[in-house]
């Protein structure tokens, strides 16, 4: 892996170096963070702990990647400025703080048996009418029916 930087910024305000740059990796994957910050601060002149790296992508279908990087003059500088998740992306796994511990969960309050619910009698429904009595209420005429037909 061969890196190259294409531009370099001096930032008097924050006290950095901010630079862009690229990385041929002919025949191999891109590149690892820690190894191009290595190679970063080799030309540079300063410590790998005072470089992040903010960006660091492949170019589709070709074996190059490019990068913004930036130097810090000190370690104060560095963590009063870089967000945490970009200090702990370029951090080795070994060095890397261990996450807090997940919640943990109070105990249940143990279950008594439940209080079993009455058993609901079925309502039985009424019986029909035999269907003698059916017949019966069919045959005779209503009321209504009755009125009709008589006009006085």
């Amino acid at each position: 892996m061969k890196v190259e930087i294409i531009e370099k910024t001096e930032n008097q305000l924050f006290k950095r170096t901010e630079v862009k740059f690229k990385a041929d990796h002919a025949g191999e994957p891109t590149p690892k963070r820690l190894d191009v910050r290595a190679q970063l601060a080799s030309q540079l002149g300063v410590a790998a702990e005072l470089i992040v790296i903010e960006k660091l992508a492949s170019t589709h279908g070709r074996q190059m990647a490019s990068g913004i990087a930036r130097a810090y003059s000190s370690r104060e500088q560095l963590e009063g400025l870089e967000p945490k998740f970009l200090l702990q992306r370029g951090m080795p796994k070994e060095a890397k703080p261990e996450k807090p511990p997940e919640k943990v969960e109070k105990p249940k309050k143990e279950m008594t048996a439940k209080p079993e619910k009455p058993k609901e009698e079925k309502v039985e429904k009424p019986k029909e009418k035999p269907e003698e009595e059916k017949v019966e209420a069919k045959e005779k005429p209503s009321k209504e029916a009755d009125k009709g037909g008589k006009e006085g």
